[in-house]
């Protein structure tokens, strides 16, 4: 009687013995389905009635701050609103409120956007660093966001096979193809598929402003692809023999997209393979999101070291030059002892290139990434104002050094970012 009791005892309970079982592939397909259906219900949830991400309204005084005018001025543009071709905006009890598209039509003609001078090609922004969890995909959506409502128009190309920016869109990275991604640059030119330019993948999206290349995870066999077609151009055994695998999406941008938009934000995985390379080498700037943890400090080092490694066995990515690198600082927690040492470390550590903002790891940033929203979708927060102001103001810096240092060095105008 002991022996049974000591044997009840001993045994697995049932959830046990269900997770230590053995895992077949068929399971792995059945889990993969079963976590995306639930993702498709909750976003049911957060998104209805439609199931889609809906662009924020906005109302007068908002309209007026986009703009840089106070609300009594904004009330005396309103009035010949019609007569200049810009919306007035819907009736509502107390104020008026405007749409995303008519607050950037306000924005475009009153704000203080810099338009690119004829010839100029819009700049080609990467967001990158090879160690996952700095905050990389919120950061490229708000760049994107709050350059939009500078005015200008944007376009996102999710370059990450998990297809995380394509979900911070409201998106469903498995209902797109492969065609519909990056992945055509990848093919060989005789394979069917296979593409040099990326219109055909462009997106519209719920922003007024933003376009999206989506991302999921055919994305992966670009690793496959690209070094096969790059040594096969080696061995002059190619119909590409003059063929560089870090150019497929620079030559792509070319092809239009540079033309067309005036920032183009790169949302990459978190490593440096062959696809984030192509990146790397695409961009006019790179922007680096590190939360000020020993870790993340000690990989940034690694980070830079190895592009510069990579470059030196490549030809051509040697000559590189960037216009502008950006370090920012993200997810900083001020409440913890070791941050401000960190943050000193960064400073000595990354110099002129540190930018001088904090993105702040916030209640509204969490609540935000919950329900698949940035600081810029939140209409409404359940929470201190004092809190969310704190997180906007700080992507709303980001916004305002990168415009900047695009200006003064890639367009070439020496205007100073907004204080």
């Amino acid at each position: 009687m002991e022996v049974a009791n000591e044997r009840s005892v001993q045994r697995p309970a049932k959830d046990a013995v269900t997770t230590a079982s053995s895992v077949s592939m068929e399971d792995l397909q059945q889990l993969g389905e079963r976590v995306t259906n639930l993702n498709e219900r909750i976003k049911q949830v957060i998104f209805r009635p439609e199931g889609m991400k809906a662009a924020p309204v906005f109302n007068a005084a908002q309209v007026a701050a986009l703009c840089g005018h106070s609300y009594e001025k904004f009330k005396r543009l309103l009035q010949r609103a019609e007569e200049r071709g810009l919306p007035s905006g819907a009736a509502a009890s107390r104020n008026r409120t405007f749409t995303l598209e008519d607050a950037r039509a306000w924005v475009r003609a009153e704000g203080s956007m810099v338009h690119r001078a004829e010839g100029q090609q819009g700049a080609v922004i990467t967001v990158g660093n090879f160690k996952g969890g700095v905050g990389k995909t919120v950061l490229s959506m708000s760049l994107a966001q709050g350059l939009s409502l500078r005015g200008y128009k944007v376009l996102c190309i999710d370059y990450d096979p998990q297809g995380s920016l394509t979900s911070l869109f409201g998106l469903t990275p498995t209902d797109f193809d492969a065609e519909e991604t990056v992945m055509p640059l990848m093919l060989p030119r005789d394979r069917e598929g296979a593409r040099s330019t990326l219109q055909e993948s462009i997106k519209p999206s719920y922003w007024d402003g933003i376009d999206l290349v989506p991302g999921n995870s055919s994305l992966f066999a670009g690793e496959f692809f690209l070094p096969i077609r790059q040594q096969a151009a080696l061995m002059r055994n190619s119909v590409e023999p003059d063929f560089l695998f870090l150019e497929v999406l620079e030559n792509a941008l070319r092809l239009g997209p540079r033309d067309e938009y005036d920032f183009i934000i790169i949302d990459t995985p978190p490593a440096l393979s062959y696809l984030t390379m192509t990146t790397y080498w695409a961009a006019d700037a790179l922007l680096v999101p590190l939360p000020p943890e020993g870790l993340d400090f000690t990989s940034s080092g690694q980070f830079f070291s190895m592009m510069a490694e990579l470059a030196g066995t490549d030809r051509g990515l040697a000559s590189k030059v960037y216009s502008w690198i950006g370090v920012v600082p993200s997810k900083v927690d001020n409440t913890k002892l070791h941050t401000k040492e960190i943050l000193k470390w960064m400073q000595d550590g990354f110099g002129r290139h540190l930018l001088n903002l904090e993105i702040p790891e916030t209640a509204a940033v969490r609540v935000g990434g919950m329900s698949l929203n940035t600081v810029y979708d939140i209409a409404k927060y359940v929470g201190s104002q004092k809190t969310l102001l704190r997180a906007r103001d700080a992507y709303d810096k980001a916004v305002d050094l990168v415009e900047h240092m695009t200006r003064s060095t890639l367009w070439r105008n020496g205007a100073q970012p907004q204080a």
